[in-house]
């Protein structure tokens, strides 16, 4: 029987001697998302996790290959760079930035989030694990009636989402993604219609409303690491 990503996980750390802090520390995500993979919770990290836990779990050549085809990344495996990783300077970046920001794939699944981010998210009552794509912030049901100006946002992020994510559309982490977000209505009318050319500004403003809360209003800046096709940065900066 083929072995899965979550024995894979466990197996090798163990022979490490590592314990799932350790890991996460070396891969720039949580014990609690190691923990999740290693139970099966989870089994499509995004590309820059995926390549973190192989670089936390020293996996070269062909077992490192071996790793991400397991994690769904059959032939989308970045080019190996030199010095320091590219994912590790931008998550020492974005933990000196005081504005809630986060690193995301092209499948938009997050890969690290600051300490703003993540208090943000907890309090709006989003799913703030790496792992996760932000497009469940913008389509799930539960969250679309907060955004006063939800249309207009919704059409911004699926114009970058299919730009982005195009280089990755015969992956199966795309088409899982694409799976779980057409259990939304309003995402499946907006995919046919959203021209990937429709917003390409790096900048959007989004408001967020609670009830009997202040609506939260930040502009939304997007930046691309040069050289690092598969990884992204947002800052929400307060308005």
């Amino acid at each position: 029987m083929p072995i899965s990503l979550a024995q894979s996980l466990a197996q090798r750390r163990t022979a490490l001697g590592l314990t799932q802090a350790d890991l996460a520390r070396q891969a720039g995500c949580t014990r609690q998302y190691v923990a999740q993979l290693e139970r099966g919770e989870r089994s499509r990290p995004s590309m820059t996790v995926a390549s973190g836990l192989a670089r936390g779990l020293w996996l070269t050549g062909t077992q490192r290959r071996a790793w991400l085809m397991l994690a769904g990344y059959t032939d989308a495996e970045p080019a190996p760079r030199e010095g320091v990783a590219v994912d590790q300077m931008a998550a020492d970046l974005l933990n000196l930035i005081p504005a809630p920001a986060v690193l995301h794939d092209g499948t938009w699944h997050m890969s690290m989030l600051n300490a703003a981010a993540r208090e943000v998210l907890t309090h709006l009552g989003f799913d703030g694990e790496p792992g996760r794509s932000l497009l469940f912030m913008v389509f799930d049901e539960r969250h679309r009636a907060h955004y006063p100006q939800w249309e207009p946002w919704a059409r911004y992020v699926l114009a970058q989402f299919k730009r982005d994510s195009a280089p990755l559309s015969h992956t199966p982490a795309y088409t899982e993604l694409l799976r779980e977000l057409r259990m939304f209505r309003d995402f499946t009318r907006l995919w046919r219609h959203v021209d990937p050319a429709e917003d390409t500004t790096p900048m959007m403003p989004i408001q967020y409303q609670l009830p009997g809360q202040p609506t939260l209003t930040f502009t939304l800046a997007r930046m691309q690491f040069v050289n690092t096709p598969e990884l992204w940065g947002i800052v929400f900066l307060p308005a």
